[in-house]
C-alpha cells in the first residue's frame, strides 16, 4: 500500500468504555503517477512504541489487527485502507493529485462520545480541471468506535466552493462548547502588509456541526483568500515580504481539542505553521516542504457584548 504515509492524526480510543489504545491515522497514496490517489490507513498503540497496523484478514474480507515490529512484517502484511460505513475505502476524491496537496488532510474532535472527522479534498466535479481551479470543500465522518471494521459514516459536506488549495482544521475549542476553525487565507487588502498569506480563525455560536457551514470563511471574490479573521502572523518570509503559512497544526488534548500549555494556559490556542519560502536551516532549496522552518504563535478570545 503505497508511500511515505504523512499527516498523522492522533486520538485517543473510547476510554469511557475502558479502551486502552490510542489510535492514530495517516495518508498513504496508491497507485503511480496520474493514478496515484490519497488513502487513509489506521494503527494503534498502548505505549507509542509498539503499534499494530489495521490490515486484512487472510481470507481477505475481514479485519486483522497486524504488529508493526520488523522488517518482515512492514513487507508482508501491509495496511489495509480505511473502510467507512458502506464499504468504501477513505481515499481522496481526485487522482494525481501532488504530494502536498490537502486531500483527506484535516483532524477528528471528539464530542459527546463521538469522532468527527473534518477534512478538505477537491469537489468531484473539478478533478478534470487544473490543479489550480479545483475548488475544495470540508467534509465531515463520524464514528462510535475506531476498531469497527467500518469506522466513518459517508461524507457529508459542511462547507463548499472554497478556493482551490484550502487547508481547513476543525476542534472543539477550549473552555467553550464551540467549534473553532481554522484555515489558510490572505489578509484584506487595507490590512497592514497588505493581502499576504495568514492563517484565520473563527469560533461558531455552539456545537451544532450546521453552524460550520454558516461561517463565512472568504470575502467575495472567495479566489482571492482574503478574510478579515486573519491573526496577523509575523515571523517567516524570505526577507522581501513574501510569505507563505503551510501545514498549521495545533496543540490539542488527547481527544484532539484544542488545548495550550500551562504557560499559556489562558490564550485560545496554541499554533504552528511551516513556511515554504524562509531559507532552511543549512541554507539548502532542495525541498519546499521538508527542513523549512516551523513556527508558533498563540491567541487569545474575548467576549463581545452584542451589537
Amino acid at each position: 500500500m503505497g508511500v511515505r504515509p504523512r499527516d498523522p492524526i492522533v486520538v485517543a480510543g473510547r476510554d469511557w468504555a475502558g479502551e486502552d489504545y490510542v489510535h492514530v491515522f495517516l495518508l498513504a497514496t496508491v497507485g503511480e503517477g496520474e493514478q496515484a490517489r490519497r488513502v487513509q490507513i489506521q494503527a494503534r498503540t498502548y505505549d507509542f512504541e509498539t503499534f499494530d497496523v489495521r490490515s486484512r484478514s487472510e481470507d481477505g474480507y475481514g479485519v486483522a489487527w497486524t504488529p508493526f515490529t520488523s522488517g518482515r512484517n512492514r513487507e508482508g502484511a501491509g495496511p489495509a485502507a480505511v473502510l467507512d460505513e458502506t464499504g468504501r475505502p477513505v481515499v481522496g476524491n481526485c487522482t494525481g493529485e501532488a504530494p502536498d496537496a490537502p486531500a483527506l488532510g484535516g483532524s477528528v474532535s471528539v464530542s459527546e462520545r463521538t469522532y468527527h472527522y473534518f477534512y478538505t479534498d477537491v469537489v468531484p466535479e473539478d478533478c478534470r480541471e487544473p490543479a489550480a481551479l479545483r475548488r475544495t470543500a470540508l467534509y465531515l465522518r463520524t464514528a462510535r468506535d475506531l476498531n469497527a471494521p467500518r469506522v466513518w459514516s459517508a461524507p457529508r459536506i459542511l462547507i463548499q466552493g472554497l478556493p482551490a488549495g484550502s487547508f481547513v482544521r476543525v476542534a472543539k475549542a477550549k473552555g467553550m462548547e464551540r467549534w473553532v476553525v481554522s484555515y489558510t487565507c490572505r489578509r484584506p487588502a487595507n490590512a497592514p502588509g497588505g493581502p499576504v498569506p495568514d492563517i484565520c480563525v473563527q469560533y461558531t455560536a455552539d456545537l451544532s456541526l450546521d453552524g460550520i457551514g454558516q461561517l463565512k470563511l472568504y470575502a467575495d471574490p472567495v479566489a482571492a483568500q482574503r478574510s478579515p479573521a486573519y491573526l496577523g502572523l509575523r515571523s517567516g518570509g524570505d526577507g522581501s515580504g513574501r510569505y507563505d503559512r503551510a501545514a498549521h497544526s495545533w496543540m490539542t488534548d488527547r481527544y484532539g481539542n484544542l488545548d495550550t500549555p500551562g504557560i499559556f494556559s489562558v490564550k485560545g490556542g496554541f499554533l504552528t505553521w511551516l513556511d515554504r519560502l524562509a531559507p532552511s536551516a543549512n541554507g539548502g532549496q532542495a525541498s519546499a516542504l521538508y527542513g523549512r522552518p516551523t513556527y508558533w504563535a498563540t491567541w487569545t478570545v474575548r467576549s463581545l457584548a452584542p451589537r
